[in-house]
């Protein structure tokens, strides 16, 4: 059969079907501006099959969306789709190196953290449910369907984040949720967001629901500038960018269901550029009206039992679902520099437009075809490199298999028969989270790379028969599956916004890199916690019991260097000196039950000001001195370093012997824990002393050179025996600084620093230290690992709703900060 043919006979069929006049027809304007919908397409693909003697999939009025295309495809057997798709795989491979996902995280239906999202996906947890009866109780709109919905949607803590409760109460609960996720996506990574301030880090958030801030701004109790910021999608990310002090690019994307993998794709070019240093990026949704929820109802885009059966013959729509998820990139060689754990890498990606398909709401086949050559290009691999897809798979009759179909085309080339690519779709778990659907996907991925299991996808059973499952190697995992090994073995993640805007982006496993601090038996190592709020301490400390309960294995140095090398040190601090995985539990059990202190843990608040300290060295008498004159050992080099320091330059000044060596060892103890206290980063404000204290106090003040303070001990004069003064530090912090015991009793503001032989005595040191303010883990742990995926920040979530807040009264003062 000719063109024309197929053209003339296209024209009929259509203009009957839906009661048109043939000669009104336009042969290249696509299917849908005919009225043709999926129930009148699958009819007329019936029709065609029967004319043509050949199977023609419904599908195939999306592929061609035009009579023109169509007519020329059936008829030239695709040769120019094939010509187009063989020009999209010719792009050089790309040089750049890989980007790094050195942090995550998330909040998910029923999921808080990415730890428990990993324990979900393993589970095959369902998380679709009815709308949360308490917005009701905020005075939000009942959503009539199941979704999967977060709880707690009114809750931030806002004091945390120097935000004044009559600004939170206006700032729509998305941006409230980035800055919660994103901190916790830092804190995953092992990072302070210190150390990001007026940097060139970047921030792309995806965004594109605005159900609170429409409804504020049309408010009945009048315009707020709080309104209008609280509710503008651009702020999203421009908040980030200013309570972090970031000074990349900040900026708010919109490209509706792909608007998150959008925002990755993004963020990593921004970094190949050179324009960022390091990214944030990731992607927000939430529903607060009914009115997007019955529009999709009535267009026939909801399934029936809400549930996402994807890949199923049952599909039949999609369920709306809310979360929010954060990534933390760096370039890969700048990760591994720093030290980083990395959970997934990032060699390519690709974004691109269906173009004139037959709607603007359609998908396109040639054009997702096109998207997947380029990403593998962009990368550098090959596709029959790709083990995993975490498909868009909305879970639609007709979408699933022009999206298979396009991964089939693509993926199939050069794979053995032996070789299956798994498909999967977190949307079968915790629903579509549109603008955050994408940073889910992702989110899911990057642990599969990491630990390379394959979750279950959920509802599918028969495979959905549009789609030629026969010719194309998937299988649709109803149980964890292993992914195949190698370091060769990539993971694709696909994301399609309703108008038209594509992205794919290629992931890769983490480089395996030798920790060369890996023993058989665990190290003694200090264990810290902190947080705002000392309530929020003892949460944090209980999530930590509930976690270290449930973990089979957890590498404890690991989590302890994460903790203290890679966490923002609030003011309500604890510190535990840890030996085992028991001895840890057991002493967060015992703070979190106790009202007074124990031995098992060093709690302390530190203020808001910067901890300040003096040095106080003690003298000797022939009383209280116990110094025996052994020899020195400790496991600090500093200090040993500063002990052999001072011995040889009292052998270079004389060669006569030691009249006292009891006094010398003394002297030389002191100077050398003094100087251990300097390299943690203790710089004392000033240093006193009595009698031979008086003599360490002087050289480390700078009153007297090392040597001169030597060259006394040698001619053996007499010290000064007077009052030492006791709590003289701006904040009251005393560290006296003794190698004898010290007649001066303890007090709660002075931290006695005495002969520590043992590793116990030096990990309690540390542990004190850490606890009033002065600990500066600098170089400990270095070559130590992070850990990633422990439990998340105890926010204190007190309410921030507007309508509530009307109802009660807003508070006169706009100054409630932390």
């Amino acid at each position: 059969m000719k063109s024309s043919d197929v053209t003339n006979w296209l024209v009929k069929e259509i203009a009957l079907l839906v009661g048109r006049n043939p000669e009104g027809l336009d042969i290249r304007e696509p299917f849908s501006s005919y009225g043709l919908d999926s129930a009148k397409s699958m009819l007329l693909s019936g029709e065609l099959s029967a004319a043509l003697d050949i199977p023609v999939s419904p599908t195939i009025f999306w592929d061609y969306p035009s009579i023109q295309e169509l007519s020329l495809y059936l008829c030239e057997r695709g040769a120019k789709r094939n010509n187009e798709v063989a020009a999209a795989s010719s792009i050089a491979p790309d040089q750049r190196e890989s980007i790094a996902i050195v942090g995550m995280g998330c909040r998910f239906p029923g999921i808080s953290g990415v730890g428990e999202f990993w324990e979900h996906l393993l589970r095959g947890t369902d998380a679709i449910r009815e709308y949360p009866p308490d917005r009701e109780k905020l005075g939000e709109v009942k959503v009539d369907r199941q979704g999967g919905y977060l709880d707690g949607i009114d809750g931030f803590d806002y004091p945390f984040f120097h935000i004044s409760y009559r600004e939170a109460i206006r700032m729509d609960p998305q941006q409230r949720l980035l800055l919660e996720v994103a901190w916790e996506a830092l804190m995953d990574a092992g990072i302070s967001p210190e150390l990001w301030a007026n940097t060139r880090s970047g921030v792309f958030i995806g965004i594109s629901n605005s159900d609170y801030g429409r409804r504020e701004l049309e408010a009945a109790d009048g315009f707020h500038i709080h309104s209008v910021m609280g509710g503008a999608l651009c702020i999203a990310a421009n908040r980030l960018s200013y309570f972090l002090g970031l000074h990349g690019p900040s900026m708010a994307i919109d490209t509706a269901c792909s608007s998150s993998l959008v925002a990755v794709h993004q963020a990593c070019h921004s970094i190949w550029s050179g324009e960022s240093q390091q990214a944030i990026a990731g992607g927000v949704n939430v529903i607060l009206s009914n009115g997007v929820t019955s529009s999709l109802v009535k267009a026939g885009m909801l399934a029936s039992d809400d549930r996402c059966k994807t890949f199923d013959a049952q599909a039949d729509g999609y369920v709306r679902g809310e979360g929010c998820g954060v990534v933390i990139l760096k370039p890969l060689s700048k990760a591994l520099q720093d030290g980083d754990d990395v959970y997934a890498v990032i060699p390519g990606s690709a974004l691109n437009q269906d173009g004139r398909s037959n709607g603007i709401t359609a998908p396109n086949q040639s054009a997702q075809e096109k998207l997947l050559f380029s990403a593998y290009a962009q990368a550098g691999i090959q596709p029959s490199q790709i083990g995993y897809i975490e498909a868009h798979g909305t879970g639609t009759f007709l979408g699933d298999p022009i999206e298979v179909k396009a991964l089939g085309q693509v993926l199939s080339n050069g794979r053995q028969a032996d070789d299956p690519i798994y498909l999967g779709s977190v949307k079968s778990n915790i629903g579509h989270l549109e603008s955050a659907a994408g940073i889910a996907g992702l989110i899911k991925t990057a642990l599969i790379m990491r630990h390379e299991v394959v979750p279950p996808n959920l509802h599918f059973h028969t495979w959905n028969p549009e789609i030629p499952r026969a010719g194309f190697p998937f299988l649709v995992p109803i149980k964890c599956e292993a992914l195949k090994p190698g370091d060769d073995v990539y993971g694709g993640v696909s994301s399609f916004g309703f108008g038209g805007t594509n992205a794919h982006i290629v992931i890769g496993k983490p480089p395996l890199v030798r920790n060369v601090d890996d023993t058989s038996e665990m190290e003694p190592f200090v264990f810290t916690l902190s947080a705002a709020r000392k309530d929020g301490l003892s949460l944090l400390a209980q999530k930590y019991v509930d976690w270290l309960q449930k973990a089979e294995k957890c590498d404890l140095p690991a989590i302890g260097a994460a903790l203290l090398r890679g966490r923002k040190h609030h003011e309500h601090r604890l510190a535990i000196a840890v030996f085992s995985k028991e001895s840890l539990i057991a002493a967060l059990q015992d703070y979190v039950g106790a009202s007074e202190s124990s031995p098992l843990w060093h709690y302390g608040y530190v203020g808001s000001q910067p901890t300040e300290a003096v040095f106080c060295f003690g003298d000797y008498d022939g009383e209280n001195l116990e110094d025996t004159g052994e020899e020195v050992t400790s496991n600090d080099a500093v200090f040993r370093h500063s002990y052999f320091v001072v011995k040889q330059l009292y052998r270079h000044l004389t060669d006569e012997p030691l009249q006292n060596e009891s006094q010398f060892n003394v002297f030389a103890k002191q100077y050398a824990y003094a100087q251990m206290l300097r390299q943690w980063g203790i710089t004392p404000q000033v240093c006193m002393g009595e009698g031979l204290g008086r003599l360490t106090a002087d050289v480390m003040d700078g009153r007297l050179s090392l040597v001169q303070a030597i060259e006394c001990l040698v001619r053996g004069e007499p010290m000064d025996v007077g009052q030492l003064e006791m709590g003289a530090g701006v904040n009251g912090i005393t560290i006296c600084l003794l190698s004898v015991p010290s007649r001066v009793a303890q007090c709660g503001s002075t931290v006695i620093v005495s002969e520590c032989r043992d590793e116990l005595a030096w990990l309690q040191l540390q542990c004190d230290l850490y606890a009033k303010g002065l600990f500066v883990p600098e170089g400990f742990a270095r070559t130590r690992k992070l850990s990633h995926m422990l439990p998340t920040y105890p926010w204190h979530h007190q309410s921030c709703w507007k309508t509530t807040i009307a109802n009660a009264g807003e508070p006169n003062d706009i100054t409630c900060f932390c």
